[in-house]
């Protein structure tokens, strides 16, 4: 039996609001907050997020669709920077508010300042947002507060303690259009499931390898099935495979014993778990695409 929707309350808002910033200042961590849910992975690596991910917050009276972006880092040119650069800048097109983060524990640099110019070609309305007001010493907060624009709301917000969040949630929402909601009000994510569990494995590749390694990698999901699991539940087997350029890097990935790669599984299985509230079979390979691209 199908009954008819209840209608939309007056004044119901929807839209999408996309946060821009240098890399590492907060955003994905922000993101998977307010949603309430791990949308985005997060590491202490700079440009962990690749793609522009939307995470969905619905309330009462609107539908939020927060738009993750690549941060922008300034470092030798390649062409993996240049496409996430890329990619941070087309997120911007077709949104109604950006929220711009800064994290005023750290100086502001170059990385912020291409930031602020692609910001600065956009007319959308702005947030600004101070991430990380759990910290104890942010001295750069009254610089970044100076530097705003007549009637641009300022924010202090920490995403680890939740702090302000509604208060952000409440400015975005007053830039929205009245309009029915982007997205079914059940879902939090735009993210298909092989996207979110390839990026719990990517995760963990940025977690537990060093140096070029991370950035030299893709992950891709070749199947998911299920079957009956010891306990008599069913079990998701997902066959995965981290993908690099050459044969030195595939080495590097499985380490001594394949003791890297069991590190990597382990890990992402148990995230997978968390994240699905289920049993998972990780089956993880290593493979070399010499025709490897990002």
């Amino acid at each position: 039996m199908t009954t008819e929707p209840s209608p939309l309350p007056g004044g119901f808002r929807s839209g999408l609001a996309a946060f821009i910033g240098r890399t590492n200042v907060g955003k994905s961590t922000l993101l998977n907050a307010l949603v309430g849910t791990k949308v985005s992975i997060v590491t202490p690596k700079p440009q962990t997020t690749r793609d522009a991910v939307q995470g969905i917050v619905n309330r009462p009276d609107a539908q939020i669709v927060l738009v993750d972006t690549p941060g922008f880092f300034k470092t030798h040119a390649s062409r993996l920077v240049d496409r996430l650069h890329d990619r941070a800048k087309r997120a911007l097109e077709g949104i109604d508010v950006v929220v711009q983060v800064a994290d005023p524990s750290r100086e502001p640099g170059p990385e912020d300042e291409l930031a602020l110019a692609v910001l600065a070609r956009s007319a959308h309305p702005r947030i600004l947002c101070l991430s990380k007001s759990d910290l104890a010493r942010r001295p750069f907060a009254a610089g970044w507060r100076q530097r705003v624009a007549p009637g641009q709301e300022v924010i202090e917000v920490s995403g680890l303690t939740g702090h302000n969040l509604p208060a952000l949630l409440d400015a975005i929402q007053r830039h929205l259009p009245v309009g029915e909601p982007l997205y079914p009000i059940t879902q939090s994510s735009n993210a298909t499931q092989d996207f979110q569990l390839s990026e719990l494995i990517r995760e963990q590749v940025y977690l537990q390898t060093e140096e070029e390694v991370p950035y030299r990698t893709r992950v891709q999901v070749d199947r998911l099935s299920e079957r009956p699991g010891p306990d008599g539940a069913k079990l998701l087997v997902v066959k995965a495979a981290i993908v690099t350029p050459n044969d030195r890097y595939q080495r590097m990935l499985i380490g001594v014993g394949a003791r890297k790669i069991k590190a990597v599984g382990t890990a992402a299985r148990r995230a997978m778990e968390a994240q699905l509230g289920r049993k998972v079979f990780l089956d993880l390979d290593v493979i070399v695409d010499r025709n490897f691209d990002t």
